[in-house]
């Protein structure tokens, strides 16, 4: 049974209108920067950009082509070359402004700044966005643009619009669901009726895991990316929410991508409340090949964890994390509890294991445990 079948009617009920919308670019920018390996750092520092490949070095040490995702999408940049009749922009003159969807526009401003950027229009609201402008320590100039405080953003690029628990038994795991984490889980689609996010339960013959459907900006680029980097795909099915792409990655791990309509609305960065999803762990065995691979698919930037070869997933939501040197892969979730010590009684009630009893960390309490039939999962109380 494929993963993506029971995220239909979840995608059509949730969805809510979004105001901030953000519309497809015309054109690829190709910044001409002076110093390109320091830019590079500066837009992975201040905006949170993911290098994408190895650099093009000429012979004269210059970097002649480099790609960064950033903001949903990819941009180009390669050092001066004013042979060419390419240089950056003059000082206190551009001709070309881009602009930069951004999650928390503030957030971003102050960060910028911090990294020595100018600004030059500090943050605003205005129709139906939150702005502010800057121009980068090169000469470009930024246009900020984020959804308003209080206002529901679409969903993004590489950001979670589905999940569902992989397990043998479908009916066993909402029962073992339903008592430990209070899912209502309707008996013939296996859907969580009483969550904010979409959520389901697939039964499968392999082993249990967290399958995941990601938003991407456009199907068949992400098709082609998926090709490209190492990974296996299936055929493109229509539903009334956009079009749904399954997929396995070069680690064997199996997940959809769709495109979804402007509808479709943004989860929450650590879950709505108990019951929903607050973080994902994706367990690989080889953390270079899972990075470089949604680093390429879904723009993912990541920054190094507090684990050994731990991986911390930049600007997603919900929260993730990467880790590698695992035997097999395994997606493990998060599930958010309001007491985690009365909840992992209910998984011993529930016949689940108990690996490891409640701590502390800097975010709440978290314990992890396995269900009936084996799934990992960790419970977090925040």
């Amino acid at each position: 049974m494929s993963g993506t079948d029971t995220a239909i009617a979840d995608l059509e009920t949730r969805a809510a209108a979004a105001p901030f919308v953000v519309p497809r670019p015309a054109a690829l920018p190709y910044l001409s920067v002076a110093d390109a390996r320091r830019a590079l750092r500066w837009y992975a520092d201040a905006f949170g950009a993911v290098v994408i490949g190895e650099p093009v070095v000429m012979d004269d040490n210059r970097i002649g082509h480099a790609e960064l995702a950033i903001g949903g999408g990819v941009l180009y940049l390669a050092d001066d070359f004013p042979e060419l009749g390419l240089r950056a922009p003059a000082a206190g003159a551009t001709s070309v402004s881009l602009m930069l969807p951004v999650a928390d526009t503030d957030a971003t401003l102050e960060r910028a700044r911090a990294h020595g950027a100018t600004v030059a229009r500090e943050v605003a609201d205005e129709h139906g966005s939150r702005n502010a402008t800057v121009v980068d320590p090169f000469g470009h100039r930024w246009m900020l643009t984020g959804p308003m405080r209080g206002a529901t953003a679409p969903i993004r690029h590489g950001d979670v619009g589905y999940v569902a628990v992989w397990t043998r038994d479908a009916r066993r795991a909402a029962a073992f669901y339903g008592h430990v984490l209070g899912w209502v889980v309707d008996p013939e689609t296996h859907r969580v009726t009483n969550t904010a996010e979409p959520i389901g339960i697939a039964e499968t013959a392999g082993p249990p895991t967290l399958f995941c459907s990601y938003a991407v900006t456009d199907l068949a680029a992400a098709r082609q990316a998926i090709l490209a980097a190492g990974g296996r795909v299936g055929e493109v099915r229509q539903f009334p929410f956009g079009p749904v792409l399954d997929a396995t990655d070069p680690q064997g791990l199996a997940f959809a991508v769709f495109e979804p309509n402007a509808e479709i609305r943004r989860p929450e960065l650590n879950g709505a409340g108990p019951g929903e999803l607050s973080y994902i762990t994706y367990n690989v065995a080889d953390s270079s090949v899972s990075r470089e691979f949604y680093g390429r698919v879904l723009h993912w930037p990541f920054e190094p964890g507090r684990v050994d070869d731990g991986w911390g997933v930049q600007g997603t939501h919900p929260m993730a994390g990467l880790a590698g040197g695992a035997e097999q892969p395994v997606v493990v979730p998060m599930w958010t509890v309001a007491d985690v010590d009365a909840a992992v009684e209910r998984v011993r009630e529930a016949g689940g294991t108990v690996l490891a009893e409640p701590t502390r960390q800097d975010y709440g309490r978290m314990a992890e445990c396995t269900d009936d039939q084996g799934g990992r999962f960790y419970l977090g109380e925040f």
